[in-house]
């Protein structure tokens, strides 16, 4: 249901305050249903229903912000003075504003009119199904855990410079851990998948996916501590790029909490390495005509042949370095946008996955990573446990577990030899398979 008039009404209501400020409402509703299954059954059930505006007043360059759930009138009225309050007992900021209204913008969120049509107990049975499938397999002895959600997603925003933005989105998820037992040796995989329609997700792949991901760990071997060469696989490579992608973020650099301050223009990584942030993506899960600012939406070169050439921006860091922002406002009703990736992933190179084995030869493909929670994004350092298979003379041997890698990022991405032609997303983040010339892994 569109709630524009609703949040119009309440953005009427502030100006009639006669409060000679700059407004901003910015409104969001939410509807979210998410099922957990597990070993034969449901072990979770959530649904929930929320609605949200968080108001902006700017007074003489000051800047006032409160936020509610509760839209009865004197809550309201206590919302409107409040922010106003808020303003008063803050410094000025010559680098706040608001957005403008702009160009005519394309249409590029993507809704499945079939949301909530279908009765939920049809979404329970394909989650029994799907355990049903994983079951097929002898050496799978149970399913840990799947889930399937969906959400509908809508976000208003309206400001005294004349903008009105709103956007309605759609988005459904699932996923499956399977444990796989042979000769008392146990082994968990998985698999996940989110689209934007639901008819998009293949539970049947994903399934299967998920079943020889975990079948395929079985007879894991512990390898020697080296130097080795090393494939990532575009999970893992996703899991990386996450690590990394904070630093992209202006404000990070202007914290001083990013990696990357004081290297725009300088070669950060391999010359074969295009990193590409792109909000207008066809179908990409964080697709959206404009941002949390109400900026339309770009698509963005952050790393080029391997040297930075951008960052991302809000409204607000944009002002503050005297750039354009690149539209990655990011926030919701209860907090001020900062700047964030929207569809952020790694260019595919030429090569196929086979053709990456051969030409590493001898080293280890990663399918697997764990604890990169524990990672340092400021530095980029990290050290992780990894799950995977030693390759020899350009073919998969046998599957590893039991090791570590460790490094920085940054000296990571600059020792990748070659880019796979596989790229995939997950989620947001998206990544083909990844050659890396050399890697230190602790093993035995």
């Amino acid at each position: 249901m569109n709630k524009l008039n609703f949040f119009k009404e309440i953005y009427s209501k502030v100006k009639k305050t006669d409060i000679h400020a700059d407004i901003e409402v910015f409104g969001n509703a939410a509807r979210e249903t998410a099922i957990t299954w597990s070993e034969g059954k449901v072990e979770d059930f959530v649904t929930s229903d929320s609605k949200g505006l968080g108001l902006r007043i700017i007074k003489n360059g000051k800047v006032g912000f409160s936020y509610t759930n509760n839209f009865d009138a004197h809550n309201i009225d206590n919302l409107i003075i409040s922010t106003e309050k808020n303003a008063e007992f803050l410094e000025a900021d010559k680098y706040v504003l608001l957005a403008s209204p702009s160009e005519v913008l394309p249409e590029l969120d993507v809704i499945d009119n079939s949301y909530g049509l279908e009765p939920i107990g049809k979404k329970i049975s394909l989650l029994k199904e799907m355990e049903s499938l994983a079951l097929l397999n002898k050496k799978i002895k149970s399913v840990v855990k799947s889930g399937y959600s969906e959400s509908l997603d809508e976000t208003i925003i309206i400001n005294s410079n004349g903008l009105e933005r709103y956007a309605k989105r759609t988005v459904f998820s699932y996923g499956i851990s399977c444990l796989a037992s042979d000769n008392n040796e146990i082994q968990v995989g998985g698999e996940g998948t989110v689209k934007k329609i639901f008819g998009e997700v293949d539970f049947r792949s994903t399934t299967q996916v998920a079943v020889e991901n975990a079948v395929k760990l079985l007879g894991a071997k512990r390898i020697k501590t080296g130097n080795y060469p090393i494939v990532l696989n575009q999970n893992v490579g996703c899991d990386f790029l996450s690590l990394f992608d904070s630093s992209f973020s202006s404000f990070s650099v202007q914290k001083n909490v990013s990696l990357l301050k004081g290297k725009l223009n300088q070669k950060i990584c391999s010359e074969i390495l295009n990193i590409i942030d792109d909000g207008t993506m066809s179908n990409g899960i964080a697709t959206s005509s404009f941002d949390d600012d109400g900026t339309p939406t770009q698509k963005t070169i952050i790393i080029e042949n391997g040297i930075l050439k951008n960052f991302l921006y809000d409204l607000y860091t944009a002002n503050k370095d005297n750039v354009k922002s690149t539209g990655n406002a990011s926030r919701g009703y209860s907090g001020l946008s900062v700047p964030a990736p929207s569809n952020i992933y790694i260019e595919k190179g030429e090569k196929s996955f086979d053709a990456l084995l051969k030409e590493m030869n001898n080293g280890l493909y990663i399918t697997e990573i764990m604890g990169m929670h524990n990672a340092d994004s400021i530095s980029g350092e990290f050290s992780v446990g990894v799950n995977g298979f030693l390759v020899e003379n350009g073919e998969i041997k046998y599957p590893v577990h039991g090791i570590t890698i460790a490094g920085n990022i940054l000296e990571m991405f600059n020792n990748i030899t070659s880019i796979g032609n596989d790229l995939k997303f997950y989620g947001s983040i998206g990544s083909p398979s990844i050659l890396i010339g050399r890697l230190s892994v602790a093993g035995e």
